[in-house]
């Protein structure tokens, strides 16, 4: 808290409509830099608290197995209900406990469902993390704000609560405001990227860079690439690859920037331009990148995973890119890249104008999971 990651704007943007509900809502969160932890701070109307990150073992055994550092404020406010993002298996348990005897709701706010990488002793820890809250606790809770249809479906079979929420913004906050500034009339055709790719474990930006190098191979030059979230460093050390020599002059790494000036270059593009392996992981999950970048009035181009291609309509806020072949994706590219101007000038317009993941269109799914607890 209170905007550093695509946690904190979920939760920020659910706990409006909560607002909308009459419901006042406090934040409890995790920080690893100190100094702005144990002191309860406000933003947007809402006070929040970060505590301490784990930083060693003993500190992460805790945070997988305690409850101990919530519960003085849980004691001191006693909530109507208590919303657990992605919390740890054990520790949802422990407090599933305490809601139980305190009479308190519990609902979970789950917006993954991750595959454990790294030594054969975290997957082990964090196979059985996941299994434990994903397949025994989560279902033995009052309610779930699923981010993606497949955890919908999933969890609809399984409890009697379950409400769908992708990720969402409040399109009355300044740094949504269209910059009629950017919508391109250069020639050149802004792409940007802006994330954490994982190494490929989410976002294929090693692919994607191959295939902008490809098409300027093919005779199209007149393009900017913009990485927002890693440097070319970090770039290379990822993917252990290097940027080919053609398109060094068309590809710009920002480095991390503060999410305003992330949603700044994300105005100026053409196009948002990011892929997904189609895996639990990301099937799972809903990409923040995707809201922020219609929201913002950018077109996508990306591929089908989890539930996108609701919300994707072909030439009027994206294109969904066929991945089955390296010719399907570079086909699926310069298609896009290659439309007239005003054609893009009038899909950015689509795409702000849309207002699809505006909080305020979904405070009547929020009613329900209230209205569903109070008939439990």
């Amino acid at each position: 808290m209170p905007d550093k990651n695509a946690a904190a704007q979920r939760v920020i943007s659910n706990a409006k409509a909560f607002r909308d509900l009459d419901y006042d809502t406090f934040f409890i969160g995790l920080s690893k830099d100190k100094s702005v932890c144990n002191n309860i701070e406000k933003f947007e109307g809402f006070e929040y608290i970060n505590i301490e990150y784990p930083a060693n073992l003993k500190q992460w055994l805790s945070y997988l197995t305690s409850i101990k550092k919530y519960q003085p404020f849980l004691n001191v406010r006693k909530p109507d209900m208590v919303i657990a993002y992605n919390f740890p298996g054990i520790s949802l348990y422990k407090l599933r406990k305490w809601t139980l005897k305190e009479r308190i709701s519990l609902i979970a706010d789950c917006t993954e469902w991750y595959e454990a990488n790294g030594n054969i002793f975290f997957r082990l820890i964090k196979n059985f993390d996941t299994s434990y809250r994903m397949k025994i606790i989560h279902p033995k809770l009052d309610g779930m704000i699923a981010i993606s249809n497949f955890l919908f479906t999933y969890y609809s079979k399984r409890m009697n609560n379950v409400i769908e929420i992708p990720p969402l913004v409040d399109l009355s906050m300044d740094k949504w405001k269209s910059n009629e500034n950017s919508k391109g009339t250069d020639g050149i055709v802004n792409i940007v990227y802006a994330g954490s790719p994982g190494a490929g474990k989410k976002d294929r930006l090693d692919i994607l860079i191959q295939i902008l190098a490809q098409i300027k191979e093919d005779g199209f030059s007149e393009f900017k690439f913009t990485v927002i979230g890693i440097t070319e460093q970090q770039y290379k050390n990822s993917f252990l690859t290097e940027i080919p020599l053609i398109i060094n002059e068309n590809v710009l790494f920002k480095g991390r920037i503060s999410h305003v000036e992330s949603l700044n270059e994300i105005k100026k593009a053409q196009f948002n331009l990011f892929i997904r392996d189609n895996n639990l992981t990301n099937n799972a999950g809903f990409p923040t990148k995707l809201v922020e970048s219609i929201s913002c009035g950018t077109p996508i181009l990306t591929n089908s995973t989890s539930n996108i291609q609701d919300y994707i309509r072909i030439e009027e806020n994206g294109f969904l890119i066929n991945t089955t072949s390296e010719s399907s994706i570079r086909n699926g590219i310069k298609e896009a890249i290659s439309l007239p101007f005003e054609k893009i000038r009038i899909m950015k317009d689509n795409c702000y104008q849309s207002q699809i993941f505006n909080y305020t269109k979904y405070t009547s799914h929020f009613e329900l999971l209230i209205r569903n607890l109070k008939n439990n």
